[in-house]
C-alpha cells in the first residue's frame, strides 16, 4: 500500500494490527470518531479511505524490515514467501550482468517483476543479462526506506510493461527531521567469514506542517568481504565428499606443470603419486567482495495552499570484484568452441601437448601436458553508476489531486576482466595449435611464454589481455496524473484517476575490440545500440455499486514502436458486507514490451553446452568404440594405447554433448509478451487486532520471447531455412578422416554455428494460494504478536516447443518448492522488542521437466543416489532478534540468523554428482550468523 505519512495516528491505531505490520487487514472505520485522510494504495491511482482494496497488497514497514535482520534491499525481498530465485551479485561473474541483483515474484523472472521507487520506475541496469533488462535493487538505499509495498498480482493496467508477476513499490521516508546515524556489522560465528559492514546517515530539515517544506538526505555505505573455499573446506557438508571422489582433491593441472608419462616439471612444491598437485580451492570464491554507496536526496516545498514543488535525486555507485580460478591447459579438457562475431562462424581452440624436441619432452612423440597459469591474472572488476533525478509539481484543483514530473535516469557500467586466453596472443607467445606436427618451439618460443619460469608483464598482457564491456542507458520522462471524486450517489463516491507517461530511452552495450573480434577463447559477446520513444495513457474508475460492493475498472494503452498499441484492462471487485469480512477478486491483462536488446539492433554470441549432433553423434560413438577396442588389444606398455583411448574420448566430446556456438540476433517483428491473471480471496477480522487473509492467484503468460534450442533445431534440421545451422566442409573434418567418413556413413560436416532470432515462442502457467495471519494481544509479560506469510504453489508449467504443449507440473520439482512459510513471533515489553522468525521451505525432487531423464529416480540411482537423496530436502531456519531502546535517542540491536546452526539440505544436482568439485551453496558453511546494529538520533 502506498499510504501517505500524514494519515492520522488515531486512524492507524483503530485499524487492525495487520495494517501496522503489513499483511492483510480490514479497516474498522466505523469505530473512528474523526474522518481519516484518504490514501493511495499500490495497485490503484485512486486515493481511498479503505486501506484494503480489491488487489492483495503486502506491506513491510521499517520495524518489520529491522526484524528481518536484513542489511540490503535484496535480503529484505528474499525474506518474502512470494519471492523466487533471481540474479544475485554474489554469483554475478557467471552472468552477463556482474555486480547487480534483481527481484522476481511467482517464479516468473526479473523481467516480469516491476520495481518502483516512490511509485516511479528506476533505471535499468546498464548491462543486460544476455537479453534480459532489469532493475538493479542493489542501487536502492535500505536506510531511506519507510516501507515496501508488494502488489501480489499483475499491475500492467496501472503501471504498464513488466508488471506481469507483480509490483514492488519502495517508499522512502518523508517529513523526517533530525540527524540519525546507523551502523551495523555481521559475520559468521562458525568461522568468522561472511563479514559485511554498513553505515548510513540520514538528515532531515523542516517541519512540513509548520514550515511548509522538508528536505531529506540519506547516504548509505555498504561493504562485504570476500573469501575462498580453501578457507572453509573442512566445514563443508561431508555428504558432498561421500558422493564425489573428486571433491576436496588437489588438481593435476598444476604449476609448474605435469608432462604425462614423464613426470612433474622441476620446481613443483607438492608431488603426489608422481604428479605435481595444486590446491584449486585457493581460487574458488565463496563470496565476492563488493563496496556500494547509495545516496538519496528529496525535498518538497509548499508554494501556496494548493501547490507543492518537489524534487528527488537517487545516485548509486557500486564496485564489485570477482576472483576466478587461474586458467588451466591440457589435452584432456577437450576443444573449446566459441564464435567469431566478425565472420559469424565458430572458432575452435585445441589444447595440444608438448612437441618432439621440447626441452621437457624426452620422447619421440607429442606428449600430454597439464598446466595452470598461476602467474597470469584471473579477475573481474565491475564499476557501476546509476542515477535518477526528477522534479515536479503537485496540487489540488476542485475535488481533484494532480501531479506532474519531469526527469532523467540512467547509468553506466564498466566491466573489465582478465584471465581468458587471447587466441592471437597464444599463437604469438606459445605457438599455433593447428599445426601438425607441432614445431619444436611450441611453448618454447624465444621471448615467448616460459613454462614454470618468470614471464614479463608484456608476455602476460599478450596472453591474457584485458576485455569486457561498457554499458550505458538513459531515459528521459514526463508524466502526470489527476485523481479525485467524480460524483456522489446513494451507494458512495465515484472515484476517477487519469494520467499519462512519455519516455525516451537509449541503451548501448559495447564489447572491447578483442571480444568483438572473437579473440578471447571461449567467450561470448553481447552488443546493442538502440533507442526508442514510447508513451502511455491510463484511466481508472471506482464505482460503488452498493454500499457493500465496489467495482474497480482500469485500463492502460501503451504505444511502443514496432507493434500496435497495447491495451491492458483490469476489473476488480471488493465486497464488504460487514466490517469483519471482506471478499475480493481481480482480473487483469498484462504485458511486457520487447526490450531494446530483443527488438532493436543487437547481436549476441554465446554457447549452448550438451549438444548431441544427430547426424554425427551415432557415428562418433561407433568410431570411439572401435578405437577403444583397438587400444584394449594393445599391451599396456605400447604408447599408442593411450593415444587411442585419448582420441576415443575426444571423438565423443566433439560430437556428443559438445558446446555449440550460438549467434543470436534481434527481431524487429517481435510482439509483446502478454498475460492474463486473476485472483480471488477474502480477509476476516474476528477481533480488532487479528486478521487472516487467503488469496488464490493464477497467471498465464503468452507469446514469451525466447529462442529455439540447438537440439530442437538439429532434430528438425532438414526443414530449417538455409543459414540457421551452419556446417563445415567434410574435407576439413576435425573428427573423422576421409576413410572414417566412408566407413561410418558420415555425410554432414561438423556443426560450426547456429543462427537464431528472438521469437514469440513460449508460454507459462502458474497458480497458487497465499495465506497471511496477523495479530497481537496484550499479556502480563508484554505485547505478543504473530505474523504469518505463506505461499503454496499449486502449478507451474512451461511450454515445450518439442512437445508443442505444456510440460509437467513443476510444483515440487527442482527449484519450485510447493510451500514457503515465513512466520514471526514478537514480544515487546518495556524497552525490549524481541522477535523469533521461522522460515520453512518444502522439499523438491531433483528432476526438472518431462525431458529431464538424468535426475529421475532411475537416473539418480545410476550416480549412486538413493530415492531420498534424489531431492533437495525441506529446510527450516530459526532467526532471533532483540532491540533495546532504554537509552535516549539510541536503539541497539542484536540479530542471530540460523539460531540453531541448521545446515541447508545438500543439492546433489547443483553439486554435479558423481564428479562434483565445488559446493553449490555458500550458506552451507555459514552456520550461525551474528549481526550487531546501533541507531542514534542526534537531533
Amino acid at each position: 500500500m502506498h499510504i501517505h505519512s500524514r494519515v492520522a495516528g488515531s486512524a492507524c491505531r483503530q485499524t487492525a494490527v495487520a495494517l501496522a505490520c503489513g499483511v492483510v487487514l480490514i479497516p474498522a472505520w466505523s469505530q473512528q470518531e474523526s474522518t481519516p485522510q484518504q490514501v493511495e494504495i499500490t495497485g490503484s491511482r485512486i486515493k481511498r479511505i479503505d486501506a484494503e482494496g480489491a488487489s492483495p497488497v503486502q506491506v513491510l514497514r521499517r520495524e518489520d524490515i529491522a526484524r528481518t535482520g536484513a542489511t540490503t534491499v535484496r535480503e529484505v525481498l528474499d525474506s518474502l514467501s512470494g519471492a523466487t530465485a533471481s540474479l544475485s551479485d554474489i554469483g554475478g561473474s557467471n552472468s552477463f550482468s556482474p555486480g547487480a541483483s534483481s527481484a522476481s515474484l511467482r517464479n516468473l523472472g526479473k523481467q516480469s517483476t516491476l520495481v518502483l521507487l516512490n511509485s516511479r520506475r528506476i533505471s535499468p541496469y546498464p548491462l543486460a543479462d544476455y537479453s534480459e533488462v532489469f532493475s538493479n535493487i542493489d542501487s536502492l538505499p535500505l536506510g531511506a526506506i519507510d516501507r515496501i509495498e508488494i502488489l501480489k498480482n499483475g499491475g500492467s493496467a496501472i503501471y504498464g510493461s513488466d508488471a506481469v508477476a507483480g509490483v514492488i513499490n519502495i517508499i522512502t521516508r518523508s517529513d523526517y527531521q533530525g540527524v540519525q546515524l546507523d551502523l551495523s556489522a555481521q559475520q559468521s560465528l562458525k568461522n568468522s567469514f561472511f563479514k559485511s559492514h554498513s553505515a548510513a546517515i540520514t538528515a532531515g530539515l523542516g517541519d512540513w506542517d509548520a514550515d511548509g517544506y522538508n528536505l531529506l538526505a540519506n547516504l548509505e555505505l555498504y561493504r562485504r568481504d570476500g573469501f575462498f573455499w580453501s578457507d572453509v573446506l573442512g566445514e563443508v557438508n561431508p555428504r558432498y565428499a561421500s558422493k564425489s571422489p573428486s571433491f576436496g582433491t588437489p588438481s593435476t593441472y598444476a604449476y609448474p606443470g605435469n608432462v604425462i608419462g614423464v613426470g612433474p616439471v622441476e620446481g613443483c612444491a607438492t608431488v603426489v603419486g608422481g604428479l605435481c598437485r595444486y590446491d584449486r580451492y585457493e581460487r574458488f570464491e565463496v563470496i565476492p567482495p563488493t563496496a556500494r554507496a547509495n545516496l538519496l536526496v528529496s525535498g518538497r516545498k509548499r508554494l501556496d495552499a494548493d501547490t507543492t514543488v518537489f524534487a528527488e535525486l537517487l545516485y548509486s555507485k557500486v564496485r564489485a570484484s570477482y576472483a576466478a580460478a587461474f586458467g588451466t591447459y591440457g589435452v584432456a579438457q577437450g576443444p573449446t568452441v566459441w564464435g567469431d562475431p566478425a565472420t559469424g562462424s565458430s572458432k575452435v581452440f585445441y589444447p595440444r601437448g608438448l612437441p618432439v624436441g621440447h626441452p621437457l619432452n624426452p620422447t619421440d612423440e607429442e606428449v600430454e601436458f597439464r598446466y595452470r597459469f598461476v602467474d597470469g591474472p584471473a579477475e573481474e572488476h565491475t564499476d557501476t553508476q546509476q542515477y535518477r533525478a526528477l522534479a515536479g509539481l503537485q496540487g489540488r484543483w476542485s475535488s481533484f489531486d494532480w501531479e506532474t514530473a519531469i526527469g532523467v535516469m540512467g547509468g553506466k557500467t564498466d566491466d573489465r576482466q582478465r584471465g581468458g586466453l587471447s587466441d592471437s596472443g597464444f599463437k604469438q607467445v606459445v605457438g599455433d595449435y593447428n599445426l601438425d606436427p607441432l614445431p619444436a618451439d611450441f611453448f618454447n618460443k624465444p621471448g615467448g611464454y616460459r613454462i614454470g619460469q618468470p614471464n614479463s608483464p608484456e608476455v602476460l598482457r599478450t596472453l591474457f589481455p584485458t576485455y569486457g564491456y561498457q554499458g550505458s542507458t538513459t531515459q528521459t520522462f514526463l508524466d502526470g496524473k489527476i485523481s479525485g471524486d467524480l460524483a456522489k450517489w446513494s451507494a458512495g463516491t465515484v472515484g476517477l484517476a487519469m494520467g499519462f507517461d512519455l519516455r525516451h530511452e537509449k541503451m548501448r552495450i559495447s564489447p572491447t575490440a578483442n571480444l568483438a573480434s572473437g579473440d578471447i577463447v571461449g567467450f561470448g559477446t553481447s552488443a546493442s545500440n538502440a533507442s526508442r520513444t514510447f508513451g502511455a495513457i491510463f484511466a481508472e474508475l471506482s464505482l460503488p455499486v452498493m454500499k457493500t460492493l465496489e467495482l474497480q475498472l482500469a485500463g492502460r494503452i501503451d504505444r511502443f514502436p514496432g507493434f500496435a498499441a497495447h491495451f491492458s484492462p483490469k476489473l476488480g471487485l471488493r465486497f464488504q458486507p460487514v466490517p469483519e469480512f471482506l471478499a475480493r477478486a481481480t482480473f487483469e491483462g498484462g504485458f511486457r514490451a520487447p526490450n531494446l536488446t530483443e527488438s532493436a539492433t543487437s547481436t549476441k554470441f554465446a554457447f549452448e553446452p550438451g549438444v548431441d549432433d544427430p547426424k554425427r553423434c551415432p557415428q562418433a560413438v561407433a568410431l570411439a568404440q572401435d578405437l577403444q577396442a583397438q587400444a584394449a588389444a594393445l599391451p599396456d606398455t605400447d604408447p599408442n594405447q593411450s593415444l587411442l583411448f585419448a582420441r576415443a574420448d575426444s571423438v565423443v566430446q566433439n560430437e556428443c554433448g559438445a558446446s555449440a556456438a550460438i549467434i543470436s540476433r534481434n527481431n524487429p517483428a517481435l510482439k509483446p509478451e502478454t498475460s492474463r491473471s486473476y485472483s480471488l480471496g477474502f480477509v476476516v477480522q474476528p477481533l480488532r487486532d487479528w486478521s487472516t487473509g487467503v488469496d488464490y492467484w493464477h497467471i498465464e503468460r503468452r507469446n514469451e520471447i525466447g529462442q529455439k534450442t540447438t537440439q530442437d533445431l538439429l532434430t528438425t534440421e532438414d526443414s530449417q531455412p538455409a543459414g540457421v545451422l551452419n556446417r563445415g566442409s567434410l574435407a576439413d573434418d576435425p573428427t573423422f578422416s576421409a576413410a572414417e567418413q566412408a566407413q561410418y556413413g558420415v555425410s554432414a560436416g561438423a556443426l560450426q554455428s547456429v543462427n537464431v532470432l528472438f521469437e514469440n515462442l513460449f508460454k507459462t502457467r502458474t497458480s497458487g494460494i497465499d495465506l497471511s495471519v496477523k495479530g497481537g494481544v496484550a499479556s502480563p509479560i508484554g505485547r505478543l504478536g504473530l505474523d504469518l506469510d505463506a505461499t503454496y504453489l499449486l502449478e507451474y508449467k512451461a511450454w515445450s516447443t518439442s512437445r508443442n504443449g505444456y510440460g509437467d507440473n513443476l510444483a515440487g520439482r527442482y527449484g519450485y518448492s510447493r510451500w514457503v512459510v515465513v512466520s514471526s513471533f514478537s514480544l515487546k515489553t518495556g524497552d525490549f522488542d524481541q522477535t523469533l522468525r521461522y522460515r520453512w521451505q518444502s522439499a523438491t525432487r531433483l528432476q526438472a521437466d518431462f525431458d529431464d531423464t538424468t535426475w529421475t529416480t532411475a537416473g539418480c540411482a545410476d550416480v549412486g543416489l538413493s530415492a531420498r537423496e534424489c531431492q533437495v530436502g525441506a529446510y527450516n531456519r530459526w532467526d532471533y532478534s532483540v532491540a533495546y531502546t532504554g537509552i535516549k535517542n539510541l536503539r541497539l540491536g542484536v540479530y542471530v540468523r540460523n539460531l540453531f546452526n541448521q545446515r541447508p539440505p545438500p543439492d546433489y544436482r547443483a553439486f554435479g554428482v558423481p564428479s562434483g568439485i565445488i559446493p553449490p551453496d555458500p550458506y552451507d558453511v555459514q552456520g550461525r550468523q551474528l549481526k550487531l546494529s546501533a541507531e542514534y538520533k542526534f537531533l
